[in-house]
């Protein structure tokens, strides 16, 4: 388990180097970017989809019902999955945001 104190020394350098004004702007920057960064992933993911199929998933899904190879159902499922965690990031990054004034 991770302690308070291990948490302080791990940010202390940064606060001291004077990167961060403290460990709890130093935290919440860090937990931000890596947010932002898996934001990115997915979002990329999505548009990788939107391109290759040329729709979004909202109509692929309507065109494919009852008719999709295994590659397609692979790729909607990832599209899918992609779309549910972009989501779930942005929503983590809000709280994030809202929360650590």
């Amino acid at each position: 388990m991770v302690t308070q104190k291990t948490i302080n020394s791990l940010l202390r350098p940064l606060v001291v180097s004077g990167v961060y004004k403290d460990e709890k702007i130093a935290l919440k920057d860090i937990i931000a970017d890596y947010i932002q960064r898996k934001i990115e992933a997915y979002t990329s993911v999505i548009r990788q989809m939107e391109s290759k199929y040329g729709k979004d998933f909202n109509s692929i899904t309507e065109k494919l019902k009852g008719k999709a190879t295994m590659k397609v159902e692979d790729d909607w499922i990832e599209w899918k999955a992609a779309i549910l965690m972009n989501e779930s990031w942005h929503k983590a990054l809000k709280k994030l945001l809202r929360n650590a004034s």
